[in-house]
């Protein structure tokens, strides 16, 4: 899903696809907005035609409204970020691929949310990236105990209990080297009574990472178990997640994600 702002107002415009496939984009009510100095895009892109819609956006802003019309991208979920190196020969970098694809697009500022790799922070150009602790809501955050479900969101979910004030606890896992599956998950933390814990972490895909870390918890705890993920993909579904996670919370969920259990906060919704 892709919208384009000038200010606070939105420019509507027109995708189709032709018969052989093509994306095409056309601005409407073009006359009304003629000329803007710059606008923004807003964009969720989970595939390649999203990316295409974008790519001609861009080129119709510029034909429209001048190419000197500034144009600044808001791109919460960053495509590729979790394939940030080639793990074998013969293998593409797919976020390179991305990000030169953006770069070649020559936005004023490109803002992605709470980005899964520093690596594509190297790699985008005129990037910002909005922090999972400007992100997540306090009322969300509540008195719980903060989990930080492995190694890698360490760093992450500490600045948030230190801007908080809040307690965290560090979890770690470990998979199958033949097909990725978790083999382990330990929490090093005792009994906490009856607090209540929180997982932060920046994206759910499946959830399996979840499920076994909250099976964990529940040793642990007669409180709550909470799950807060910046981009919620939720490929498998809310039913086993819902089974060990009492409330689950979400600030950008992949276009169509309904269900009842799910917390939408951030302003982050499609």
């Amino acid at each position: 899903m892709i919208k384009l702002y000038e200010g606070t107002r939105q420019i509507p415009h027109k995708t189709f696809v032709f018969s052989g496939g093509e994306v095409q984009v056309r601005i409407e009510e073009v006359g009304y907005y003629y000329p803007a100095s710059s606008v923004r895009i807003e964009a969720h892109i989970v595939k390649s035609d999203d990316f295409f819609e974008l790519a001609l956006l861009v080129d119709a802003i510029r034909r429209t409204f001048g190419y000197t019309t500034l144009i600044d991208l808001v791109m919460p979920y960053l495509p590729y970020a979790r394939q940030d190196r080639a793990m074998t020969t013969g293998e593409s970098l797919a976020l390179k691929v991305f990000c030169d694809l953006i770069n070649g697009l020559k936005f004023r500022t490109v803002e992605v949310w709470d980005v899964h790799s520093d690596v594509a922070l190297a790699l985008l150009d005129r990037v910002v990236n909005k922090p999972v602790e400007q992100i997540i809501q306090p009322e969300v955050l509540g008195d719980c105990i903060l989990v930080a479900p492995d190694a890698g969101s360490l760093k992450k979910v500490s600045k948030v209990a230190q801007m908080f004030g809040r307690r965290m606890v560090r979890a770690d896992k470990t998979r199958s080297v033949k097909d990725g599956s978790i083999t382990g998950t330990v929490v090093y933390s005792e009994s906490v009574g009856y607090s209540d814990f929180l997982i932060v972490d920046d994206i759910c895909d499946g959830g399996r990472t979840f499920i076994e870390l909250a099976k964990e918890l529940r040793k642990l705890t007669t409180g709550k178990i909470n799950l807060y993920v910046t981009h919620g993909i939720f490929s498998k579904g809310f039913v086993e997640l819902n089974t060990v996670i009492d409330n689950i919370y979400c600030a950008v969920p992949f276009p169509g994600t309904r269900c009842n259990s799910l917390n939408v906060i951030g302003g982050g919704s499609w």
